[in-house]
């Protein structure tokens, strides 16, 4: 069966880095467009008692850690009826070669922002591949495209995720599985707060992911930033490249 539009209503979801940021409004907007069931995962899952407090039910919070191999083993055995994988959790461990603290800062973006997101999705896609429809969103950013010298480490990890959207997408392309790569600018949350620049909400990039999956999407930028950086890298990844090199 080869993947399409994912319908949100009615479906259940896994979230991971739901407590806040992108992760607590996509957690919210698949709640409020009629997810059956939201899986919402964190570090932390007491942070998650308010939202538990209004969705009862429908809104189960899981302790994931996404550093810890048997955290995610746990989760993806919690979440078997998971249609909905969103690989929300993610770091912004700022270094560059001129930092002094280069390696150490990618070891701890690829840690989280690239081997997480990898492990969680092997765990979920055994389980994903035995639903009717199923998919599977990532959250790269349009710095995963062309990289901004002040976060290198960050922009390589993010364009590792990129290229692991694309490798997945070609395994699972005649599958039940719709993957989209999402890629944001940056956005109003706890890990952009010292970024001094214009930023969009959390809640318009839910809005728009969601609105993605049930447009079968492959490619989401979710804001006007990246809607417009997108059309750039389409026309002239190079023009891309030059922009992003004075940040």
């Amino acid at each position: 069966m080869k993947s399409g539009l994912v319908s949100v209503e009615g479906k259940v979801a896994f979230v991971s880095g739901s407590n806040r940021g992108i992760g607590k409004a996509v957690t919210l907007a698949l709640l409020e467009r009629g997810a059956k069931k939201v899986y919402a995962g964190a570090r932390n899952p007491t942070s998650l008692n308010s939202l538990k407090a209004c969705y009862g039910d429908r809104l189960v919070a899981v302790e994931l850690d996404v550093t810890r191999d048997e955290s995610i083993a746990e989760a993806a055995r919690l979440a078997g009826d998971c249609e909905i994988l969103i690989n929300n959790a993610g770091i912004f461990s700022v270094g560059n070669f001129l930092s002094g603290n280069l390696l150490e800062s990618l070891n701890t973006n690829l840690e989280v922002n690239l081997w997480g997101l990898v492990k969680l999705t092997a765990a979920f896609l055994p389980n994903l591949r035995k639903q009717k429809s199923a998919a599977i969103a990532c959250v790269s950013s349009i710095i995963g495209l062309a990289s901004m010298p002040m976060g290198l480490t960050y922009c390589v990890s993010k364009a590792a995720v990129h290229s692991t959207i694309q490798g997945l997408r070609g395994e699972l392309k005649d599958s039940n599985i719709l993957v989209s790569g999402v890629y944001p600018g940056p956005i109003e949350t706890d890990m952009t707060k010292d970024l001094q620049m214009d930023k969009d909400s959390p809640e318009n990039v839910a809005r728009y992911i969601i609105d993605g999956l049930e447009s079968g999407l492959e490619d989401i930028f979710p804001d006007a930033m990246s809607s417009e950086m997108g059309k750039l890298y389409a026309d002239s990844p190079k023009e891309l490249e030059k922009q992003f090199s004075g940040f």
